[in-house]
């Protein structure tokens, strides 16, 4: 069986890639946007048993989200019900020259809120053989960072594979008033990696997450090595021996 943790927050856009100004009030189009329940949904669709892990609130919105997981096959029994709130962002599609926009309402939501001796690892981890995090939701808080960590160190003493998507988000990593974000993310994944088998992510999220750095890329100018990906991959295999696909 596959293990999703993260969170997941409800997505509203305008439709036909207008902007929020051109459509309220009026019309937007919802729907439920997460990573790691991304992943767990695709792996459900193409036949595997799936469970999804996160923390929600006790109302109507959250059962929407919880109903509309289990139409797609995954395991719900994981999910902790706590105080708190959906998260919610919200996003203006790019067109042309105008590029995409997301503006987060996230604060307080009850995954950023739980504590890590809240969930029952053991029974989240029953049965399971791959489990499958990334690098946004230790980037929410701090108690969500810890809770994260907590879930990884079990997960790897109960023999369980690990596989982490890095997904640096430079709009998160806020809840450290001491430190910048890349500072912080730095810190927290290096935590992380050292649990992880396989790592997911591309030459930013290397750059920004562990500063590493691809030979002959600039992705500000548009300048992309294709042989600087292996060797990023092989600086991570290196800098982190547990690893053993990137």
């Amino acid at each position: 069986m596959f293990l999703g943790f993260g969170e997941v927050m409800m997505r509203i856009a305008p439709a036909d890639k207008l902007r929020l100004r051109q459509v309220l009030p009026g019309r937007v189009e919802i729907t439920w946007g997460g990573g790691e329940a991304n992943v767990c949904a695709s792996l459900a669709m193409l036949g595997n048993e799936v469970r999804y892990a996160t923390a929600l609130p006790e109302n109507a919105l959250a059962d929407s989200l919880v109903a509309s997981l289990r139409g797609l096959g995954v395991d719900t029994s994981a999910i902790l019900v706590r105080p708190g709130r959906l998260g919610v962002y919200y996003v203006e599609c790019g067109a042309n020259q105008r590029g995409s926009t997301v503006l987060y309402d996230r604060a307080h939501s009850s995954v950023s809120l739980a504590a890590a001796a809240e969930y029952d690892f053991a029974s989240m981890l029953e049965g399971v053989h791959w489990l499958h995090v990334s690098g946004i939701t230790p980037a929410i808080s701090a108690e969500a960072c810890e809770a994260n960590l907590a879930l990884l160190q079990a997960a790897r003493t109960a023999g369980v594979k690990i596989s982490c998507d890095l997904n640096y988000r430079g709009k998160l990593w806020k809840w450290h008033t001491e430190k910048a974000g890349k500072e912080l993310a730095r810190e927290c994944m290096a935590e992380v990696l050292p649990l992880v088998d396989l790592v997911i992510g591309n030459e930013e999220d290397a750059a920004d997450v562990l500063d590493i750095h691809p030979v002959g890329t600039d992705v500000a100018a548009g300048e992309l090595n294709i042989a600087g990906y292996e060797n990023v991959a092989r600086q991570i295999v290196q800098l982190y021996d547990n690893v053993s696909r990137v």
